[in-house]
């Protein structure tokens, strides 16, 4: 297989922060949306057992909204801790990027992974930075200034290519 491009990336703290605080602005309108979801249907449940009388279930759903409530403020406590905690030790390290025409590879100088397009989760293109989640949480982070093979412009447009319904592209508003 042919080598369509190559992007040497080294992750420091500031990418870490950079890439941190974009996964947080853009996911917390969707999370705070299925909280709102979730509480209102709560609700409505407890307000149509308070019209049947039936206490058991009221007392219930009351239960159910406040272990619900208090998942949804400790747990988000909870991972900034653990963030905090890791980023304490963030390490530099650089990644090299290669990708092919059916798959791509990453690796570093002690091991590397294979990906093929149809597994990457979703990718999100930034003034800086390239993110292509493989789940709803990890992202591989591809810097556009680094690029040793091909140009930002043309990956831009082979992912597109690969991944169409994936992509999404981030525009800081002025």
């Amino acid at each position: 297989m042919d080598l369509l491009f190559k992007n040497i990336t080294t992750y420091t703290k500031k990418v870490y922060d950079e890439f941190t605080a974009f996964h947080k602005k853009h996911f917390s309108l969707r999370y705070h949306a299925y909280t709102f979801l979730i509480v209102i249907f709560i609700l409505i449940s407890i307000g149509t057992r308070i019209q049947s009388f039936n206490y058991t279930l009221i007392i219930l759903f009351v239960i159910l909204l406040i272990v619900f409530l208090l998942w949804r403020f400790f747990r988000p406590i909870e991972e900034a801790r653990k963030y905090d905690k890791n980023n304490k030790t963030i390490k530099q390290i650089t990644y090299t990027f290669s990708f092919y025409e059916k798959y791509f590879k990453v690796s570093d100088k002690k091991e590397y992974s294979i990906f093929k397009y149809k597994d990457i989760y979703k990718i999100y293109e930034t003034k800086r930075f390239f993110y292509l989640y493989v789940d709803r949480v990890h992202s591989l982070l591809i810097d556009k200034s680094n690029f040793k093979k091909g140009t930002s412009i043309e990956f831009k447009q082979f992912l597109i290519k690969k991944c169409p319904f994936k992509y999404k592209q981030f525009k800081k508003k002025k």
